[in-house]
């Protein structure tokens, strides 16, 4: 894991999708999530479109029609198997110079939350801590049992000079993503303090993950495919689980040989070495690829090994999940053929878009935050990352993250400093 003011938006792809329609019915099934509206109805597509738009507004969300050369073989190859590939949206204004969206980009056209969020808190007042790191969140016991404890503050470390800090706020709001805001919560003692209630107890649990692999095509002529956006034509035909479940992006080559190295395989995965892969590696400009996202289930843990005190994430990938990768790979095969490939490989397993560890609902025995965000055990304690997410999003999460803090900010400011 990487560290940088912004986020993991500051190296994402850009990708800027809502969540598919299908997704709420699933989250309430999930967790019992409700609209903040009068009369509490499961959380629907109408609840976030607001903030969707206000996102969308602040970040320039485009169509991003500027393919490579590789994306716009596989397409033809695709239509003429009746599966087209359709533009991506994207957090990228026109000012796009192709640096590579992954290592960051130095002409601010991609629209991050560094560029779009928080470089303009600073300028109307904010504070950052840079090079420090939240080690506490500070909770206060009742002095009462008609009173629940609440959070008044964080405990903070600097990593250039070793100097803790202690800092208070009339809220408290995690937002250290679903992999990190697990241990927070817990090295902080919420279970301890929330008498080991239900929802203390899922603190960690309902991990989920996209899991992704990728299938490569060699074509005759040089595309380059490295130069332009990772991932700029996507399908979602087969995205829902009864349809496959399995989302496609292209073209992907990794951004750079390095990486491209490490994960291609032979299609039966076994990962190249040897003169093999120096032959491969040799003809690297032209290859285009296919990105593969299953919907996988929520069905990971994150903890502390209870005898090391070791960080432990644990995500199986299913045989349901093998037989989606599978019947993907096959597409995806028969798609770069179609486009002219003349041979295929795969690649290792990957994992991003982590999400689920500290889900919101109204169900607290399978969440851990309520529908406005806020702990089921702790005042003022809120929670906003892709951990609250209750199942996996058929798309990239950022965008319904971002519109979920937007929510959140809406609530606060309506609610919160009225009743405080």
């Amino acid at each position: 894991m990487g560290r940088c003011v912004g986020g993991s938006t500051t190296i994402f792809t850009a990708v800027a999708h809502r969540a598919p329609s299908w997704n709420y019915r699933e989250w309430f099934e999930a967790t019992g999530v409700r609209s903040s509206r009068s009369g509490g109805e499961p959380l629907s597509e109408e609840d976030l479109v607001p903030y969707y738009e206000q996102v969308e507004k602040d970040t320039g969300v485009r169509r991003y029609t500027e393919w490579d050369e590789g994306l716009k073989k596989i397409d033809q190859g695709f239509r003429k198997l009746g599966h087209p590939f359709t533009p991506v949206n994207a957090y990228i204004s026109r000012q796009c110079d192709q640096s590579g969206c992954l290592f960051g980009c130095p002409t601010e056209a991609k629209k991050g939350t560094l560029v779009t969020y928080v470089i303009p808190s600073i300028l109307n007042g904010a504070e950052i801590f840079y090079n420090s790191t939240v080690t506490k969140i500070l909770f206060e016991k009742p002095a009462s049992n008609n009173e629940r404890p609440r959070a008044y503050g964080v405990e903070l470390v600097s990593s250039d000079t070793g100097s803790a800090k202690r800092l208070t706020s009339k809220v408290v709001i995690v937002a250290a993503g679903a992999l990190n805001t697990p241990f927070l919560l817990l090295d902080s003692g919420i279970k301890e303090v929330a008498d080991h209630s239900k929802s203390s107890e899922q603190v960690g649990r309902n991990f989920g993950v996209n899991t992704a692999a990728m299938v490569f095509g060699k074509f005759d002529e040089v595309l380059n495919d490295w130069i332009l956006h990772p991932l700029s034509g996507h399908m979602d035909e087969f995205a829902r689980k009864e349809k496959g479940g399995f989302l496609l992006e292209a073209s992907e080559v990794m951004e750079g040989p390095l990486s491209f190295s490490e994960l291609i395989t032979d299609e039966e995965g076994i990962p190249l070495w040897g003169a093999m892969q120096k032959s491969v590696m040799k003809d690297y400009g032209k290859f285009a690829g296919i990105f593969i996202n299953i919907h996988d289930a929520n069905n990971g843990r994150i903890f502390r090994d209870p005898e090391t005190g070791q960080e432990k994430f644990h995500k199986p990938v299913t045989g349901e999940d093998k037989a989606k990768f599978r019947a993907a790979r096959a597409l995806c095969r028969e798609g770069l053929y179609a486009a002219g490939a003349r041979e295929t490989f795969g690649s290792l397993y990957v994992s991003h878009h982590v999400q689920g560890s500290c889900r919101m609902g109204e169900d607290t025995s399978k969440s851990v935050v309520n529908s406005s965000c806020e702990s089921h055990d702790i005042d003022n304690l809120y929670i906003v990352d892709g951990s609250i997410i209750p199942s996996v999003v058929d798309a990239n999460p950022s965008l319904t993250i971002m519109a979920f803090s937007k929510r959140l900010g809406a609530h606060l400011l309506s609610n919160l400093f009225i009743k405080n």
